[in-house]
């Protein structure tokens, strides 16, 4: 008979692992609740912000103080479905046939009524907002497909590079893979007169294949070709191209920003005053609701430029604090796609914590005169429901790849799996 190993060394080396799994499991919980409770806090941060910075052209457009920020506290309140949505389907579902297919139908049907409704100029679907169309109007809400869509990118992406893995495709193979995905997005946002989220897809995709199976001397040629092709743009618009186009007007006050040093009254007004207004706030700031440039110098302060009302009213202290939020958020999204038990899973943490990172940094170059004013909001502060949605889904949906990564998440992910064939 067989006598089985009851030593004390091995009693003591599964007990020492299974506390292991059990301390490693409770931290991963942890952090997913750190997760939302930080993106919620900023949200809320937000309202205080957007009531702030919008009441004067609330009372001025709408005769009432708080027009802004009970819509965008009643966009908060929505926006717990998406955040559940994200939460409750497991993300593993976003990579079967059925679910690309839908998404990809959903792709079509979106960007092409903003195409539609371009060519026949149906101004009351597809309105002119700051020189593009790049919004459909539902009457009760104006949504941006292109925006909305930043997550549908992701997964598209993801599901590529997931492809890729499991064929072993190294470098050029890589990216002619998922190519058309790219050049897809970008040209149909850059069609809408939309360069800043044109610009924000290219980031996205990049920082997904800096993870990827891809040499880095790659995606340095490619980060030259765009910057080459960038500053050819940007001469011929600044020397020969056309005035009347309110995004050349953008890239000539960025340019003579640059160069000059001097922001007109006109097309540079944003960026001057936006420095105005964070020079202004100091160490410590004007305190909330003090501030001054919302009253008519920074035109819709409360959209893209509410990091210089937060910077006016809160100070540098204030900043400071919010960018630390905004660390913890990207910090665990990094430590998501580390601990991910898939190479989708990886990708898609990846991609929505460098979607989150790159628009945050887009942004704030813009309010810092160091990028043209693009139309690019800092998500969960900037005024408006389809940035918000589009945020909220995609924390959800890491808060997902974490839950799964837990040992019990792992025999819940193969149970639904063998349900769901």
């Amino acid at each position: 008979m067989k006598i089985k190993n009851q030593s004390l060394y091995g009693k003591n080396s599964e007990i020492e692992e299974k506390i292991g799994d059990r301390s490693k499991d409770s931290f991963i919980k942890i952090r997913g609740w750190i997760l939302i409770i930080a993106t919620l806090g900023l949200a809320i941060f937000s309202l205080l912000n957007i009531a702030s910075a919008s009441f004067y052209i609330s009372m001025t457009k709408y005769k009432t103080e708080y027009f802004f920020v009970k819509r965008q506290f009643i966009f908060l309140l929505l926006g717990v479905f998406p955040l559940f949505a994200g939460l409750g389907f497991n993300y593993r579902w976003y990579e079967k046939k059925q679910m690309i297919k839908l998404i990809i139908i959903l792709i079509f049907i979106l960007f092409g009524i903003v195409a539609i409704g371009t060519a026949f100029e149906m101004n009351s679907l597809v309105p002119i907002i700051k020189g593009s169309r790049r919004w459909i109007n539902f009457k009760v809400v104006r949504l941006q497909p292109s925006e909305l869509l930043k997550i549908a990118y992701i997964i598209l992406i993801a599901k590529g590079l997931h492809a890729c893995k499991v064929k072993k495709y190294k470098n050029m193979n890589v990216v002619w893979t998922i190519f058309p995905v790219i050049f897809f997005f970008v040209l149909s946002v850059f069609l809408q007169r939309d360069l800043g989220t044109a610009l924000h897809y290219i980031a996205i995709s990049l920082i997904m294949l800096f993870f990827s199976d891809i040499d880095l001397k790659y995606i340095f040629r490619f980060i030259a070709i765009i910057v080459v092709v960038g500053v050819t743009y940007g001469s011929y618009v600044y020397i020969i191209g056309d005035k009347e186009f309110y995004r050349n007007r953008r890239i000539i006050a960025y340019v003579d920003g640059v160069i000059y040093d001097e922001y007109d009254n006109g097309d540079g007004y944003q960026i001057k005053q936006s420095l105005i207004a964070i020079g202004n706030g100091g160490f410590i700031g004007k305190g909330l609701g003090n501030g001054t440039q919302k009253y008519s110098y920074l035109p819709e302060m409360h959209t893209d430029f509410i990091l210089a009302s937060v910077g006016e009213e809160w100070g540098l202290i204030g900043v400071t604090a919010m960018f630390l939020i905004y660390i913890i958020i990207l910090r665990i999204g990094i430590m998501i796609a580390k601990s991910a038990r898939d190479y989708f899973g990886k990708y898609l943490a990846i991609g929505i914590t460098g979607y989150l990172f790159s628009q945050i940094i887009m942004n704030v170059y813009v309010v810092t005169g160091l990028m043209p004013v693009t139309g690019i909001p800092l998500p969960l502060m900037s005024y408006g429901g389809t940035s918000l949605w589009t945020t909220l889904f995609s924390i959800g949906v890491l808060y997902n790849i974490n839950k799964y990564s837990l040992k019990e998440g792992i025999k819940d992910a193969n149970k639904e799996e063998r349900s769901s064939k």
